[in-house]
């Protein structure tokens, strides 16, 4: 009498269903961001060790069926909170296709990761992944106010593909929903080159449009960490390559949108074409202002010809009420279903800015979670409070520090010097004024004001100084 037949362990899913999972969760996940991602890779994981070659359910010598200590070590440390890192799946032999097959099962994107759907964002802007990021430059790197640089987290975003165009904001001059631009200028767009962006608007003219599409102004923390690629930290938004053949610059007027190939996340224009408006007020790192005299810029502009204006992290501001054919914006929003890490900030659907940790300029100084100070220093100086968001803040009616009456005073006496070392590129770009001059001391506006009654022209500038050609 024959002893009954043994059963073997079945594989969990039919090797044909494994085969056609794998390739639909693969196309799944280079749409997510890599920390989201994490918890549907250790799915896969596990469920890769389930997918084996599949065995008759009734077999005379079945064979042995374990997981090998490596693989559950593997499996553990995926599913174990650490940094980010690429995934690697474990090495699970897959069948060959057979047509007694099941069919594989039916997974949709929501019931894997329903907290990014594939609409998180409109078609005309780019879904960005958010993540921890350090915003500005190290010490020694870049100039003066983009540091010091600080480590923050960046909830997930939508932004515009494309600069505005002076298209779609003529659209909502129609509706009553927009002003005018300023200006009748040549190189401002508006009614003549329908595909450029739209320059010559002020920062509340950009706030408005982006208001009645339903977004918003990026801040300049989303704008720089969209514009560096994220952690990939691009000096330029295509990469490290010079602008010249990448981007709109050193040229007569601005370029159509997408004249030149994406940069990170498939934006364009990010380094180039006009500089664009962001919602913040300029303020030193790591916090911004909830007020000021100043909007941030970012990106540079075609008419520069020197490619340090076009770096990702360099910043630059000026009044809210000033326009010019050099400055345009795009528009942002949260990404459908996104969490702000550090909660809501005042203004609708803007996220509440947080800092995690900041490389301080003095190393002797040590980041207490609102400033950097020495160590047994109170949180905030007395005549300052803590804001959720803006660090140390100015207490109403609180007595300011001595050398905040300075910085108020009037501008300290300008100074203009020859600089013949730059004369030839003066008469060859400005060859009515061939001398070259610096001007230095002052605010940037006052050094404009003074060059300007010179008869003089900018050809470069930086803190604390502008270089000049002059008549």
């Amino acid at each position: 009498m024959s002893s009954a037949p043994s059963i073997s362990r079945q594989s969990s899913l039919p090797a044909a269903a494994c085969k056609h999972f794998f390739l639909d969760i693969s196309a799944v996940l280079a749409k997510v961001s890599r920390v989201r991602a994490r918890a549907a890779w250790s799915w896969c994981l596990l469920a890769g060790l389930a997918c084996r070659s599949e065995a008759p359910e009734f077999d005379e010598t079945p064979p042995v069926a374990s997981v090998h200590d490596d693989e559950i070590v593997a499996v553990s440390q995926a599913l174990r909170p650490g940094p980010i890192s690429e995934p690697k799946l474990l090495p699970s032999p897959l069948a060959s296709d057979s047509a007694d097959a099941a069919a594989p099962p039916v997974i949709t994107v929501d019931e894997l990761m329903p907290e990014i759907p594939l609409d998180a964002c409109p078609a005309t802007m780019v879904h960005v992944a958010g993540g921890e990021y350090w915003m500005g430059s190290a010490r020694g790197r870049g100039a003066a106010d983009e540091r010091p640089r600080f480590l923050t987290r960046v909830a997930d975003f939508c932004l515009d593909r494309y600069e505005v165009t002076a298209e779609l904001y003529a659209r909502c001059v129609e509706s009553g929903q927009c002003s005018v631009p300023h200006g009748s200028r040549s190189t401002c767009n508006y009614g003549r080159r329908e595909q450029h962006p739209v320059n010559c608007v002020d920062w509340s003219q950009a706030r408005d449009y982006c208001t009645s599409q339903g977004g918003r102004l990026p801040s300049e923390l989303e704008w720089e960490y969209a514009a560096r690629g994220g952690d990939e930290y691009q000096p330029f938004s295509w990469g490290a390559e010079p602008p010249d053949g990448r981007s709109c610059w050193k040229g007569k007027h601005s370029c159509e949108v997408g004249s030149f190939a994406a940069g990170a996340y498939g934006l364009h224009d990010m380094s180039g074409n006009v500089w664009e408006w962001t919602n913040d007020w300029f303020s030193d790192y790591p916090w911004p202002k909830p007020t000021g005299k100043s909007k941030v810029l970012r990106g540079g502009g075609w008419s520069h010809r020197f490619g340090k204006w076009l770096r990702t992290t360099l910043r630059n501001r000026t009044d809210p009420e000033f326009w010019g054919s050099h400055l345009g914006f795009r528009c942002a929003r949260n990404a459908k279903n996104a969490e702000c890490p550090f909660g809501l900030g005042e203004e609708p659907g803007v996220c509440r800015r947080g800092v995690v940790e900041v490389e301080c300029k003095n190393p002797r100084k040590q980041f207490n979670g609102q400033r950097c100070a020495l160590p047994g220093s109170p949180e905030c100086p007395a005549w300052q409070e803590p804001v959720p968001g803006y660090g140390c803040v100015k207490k109403p009616h609180a007595r300011p520090r001595a050398r905040e009456s300075q910085a108020s005073a009037p501008d300290e006496a300008l100074s203009r010097a020859r600089s013949p070392e730059y004369d030839e590129d003066c008469r060859r770009n400005q060859p009515r004024r061939p001398d070259a001059y610096l001007l230095k001391g002052g605010t940037h506006s006052a050094r404009n004001r003074y060059g300007k009654e010179l008869g003089c022209k900018n050809r470069d500038a930086g803190v604390g100084w502008n270089s000049t050609c002059c008549p």
